[in-house]
């Protein structure tokens, strides 16, 4: 009853639901994507390019969203690019969180050595700007769908890494890691019985963050056209295909821009409702 009426508690949260809200309408796109998507998303009709949507007077009911310059649909491509987005931002936030939650609870655990080796790594990254070391994989790896997942994941570790790391520099320091030391407990299991429980909270509030700028940075390479390539629909790659008829056909940006601003904005509200919620200190003020 005691962990219901703590996660109800959470779920009242204005931020936390529209966020959820938000978050659970792309989800639901994903799965519609592979089953309501009106055509392919190569699929070209050249009698139809740069149809306007339903709402215009020179729209169709055929394509509800219009077509992109080559007469795609846009809709289907909409659909599908939710695909790329959110499984890209899941996939690296989820390796994210693996990759810099270990090494941020070893760096705290040992000390010495390995903390300074893996600060200076860590601070070496997080001192080139985000976008900027993104391209810089790209570069190195060159473009495609695994590249960018790996450059997203790079950019991510430094401040999961950090945040992990003080947040198990607190409970190093506490008698019942010691304790556990005395009576024999190993290394590996001191660590993930006891560091990481203690770095949920984190953990869990940063992954929406990583998750947002994974989103981001995934955008900002497709539209650069270091990103997924075509004729793959992710959102950035929309949008650098329709830069060229921004006046003629203005849907063709606003429509993907608008859909990535509320997918950002939508765990960018999670992360608020969540830090509000479990950081102690919030909490008590609300």
């Amino acid at each position: 009853m005691k962990q219901k009426s703590k996660f109800s508690k959470i779920l009242k949260n204005r931020n936390l639901k529209i966020g959820m809200s938000l978050f659970g309408f792309f989800l639901f796109l994903v799965a519609l994507s592979y089953v309501a998507a009106p055509y392919s998303y190569q699929d070209v009709f050249p009698d139809f390019q740069l149809a306007a949507p339903f709402w215009k007077a020179a729209g169709t009911s055929q394509f509800w969203l219009g077509t992109d310059d080559l007469g795609r649909d846009l809709l289907s491509r909409l659909l599908v690019g939710a695909r790329f987005s959110v499984g890209i931002g899941v996939v690296s936030t989820v390796f994210s969180i693996l990759i810099a939650a270990s090494l941020g609870i070893i760096s705290a655990y040992y000390k010495g050595r390995t903390d300074k080796i893996l600060n200076q790594i860590m601070e070496s990254l997080q001192a080139v700007p985000s976008l900027l070391l993104a391209l810089i994989v790209i570069v190195v790896l060159g473009s495609g769908l695994i590249n960018t997942i790996l450059s997203v994941t790079i950019v991510a570790l430094p401040s999961m890494y950090r945040l992990v790391r003080s947040a198990a520099m607190v409970e190093v320091s506490k008698e019942y890691i010691q304790a556990s030391e005395a009576l024999g407990a190993s290394d590996i299991r001191i660590m993930i019985q006891h560091l990481l429980p203690n770095c949920l909270t984190p953990i869990l509030v940063q992954s929406a963050v990583c998750f947002s700028d994974a989103v981001l940075n995934t955008a900002a390479l497709g539209f650069l056209g270091l990103g997924v390539q075509p004729p793959y629909p992710e959102w950035g790659t929309m949008l650098s295909d329709a830069k060229n008829f921004i006046e003629v056909a203005p849907w063709l940006m606003t429509i993907p821009g608008f859909c990535l601003l509320l997918l950002i904005l939508s765990t960018q509200l999670i992360s608020d409702g969540l830090r509000d919620q479990l950081d102690p200190k919030l909490r008590n003020r609300t």
